[in-house]
C-alpha cells in the first residue's frame, strides 16, 4: 500500500497591496498606512483638489477620514 500525501495548505487569498508611492514601498512593510497617513497630513482643500485630479468630486463637508477613504480607493 502506499501513502498518499496530502499537502494541506493554509493558504489565504490576500487582496494585493495597494501601493502609491514610487520608491518608498521598497523599504516599509506598511505601505497603506504610510499612504493613509500622508493624506491624513494634507487639508481637506487639498483632498478636494487631489480627487479632482482623480475623476472624482469629494465633498469637503464629510469628515476628514470620510474624504481619505475615497481618495484612497481611487488611488
Amino acid at each position: 500500500m502506499s501513502k498518499k500525501h496530502v499537502f494541506k495548505s493554509k493558504s489565504t487569498v490576500k487582496k494585493p497591496k495597494k501601493c502609491v508611492h514610487f520608491f518608498k514601498c521598497m523599504w516599509e512593510t506598511d505601505c497603506e498606512a504610510l499612504a493613509r497617513a500622508e493624506l491624513k497630513a494634507l487639508s481637506p482643500i487639498a483632498l478636494e483638489a487631489m480627487g479632482r485630479e482623480r475623476g472624482i468630486e469629494l465633498d469637503r463637508r464629510k469628515k476628514k477620514s470620510t474624504l481619505i477613504n475615497e481618495l484612497y480607493e481611487v488611488m
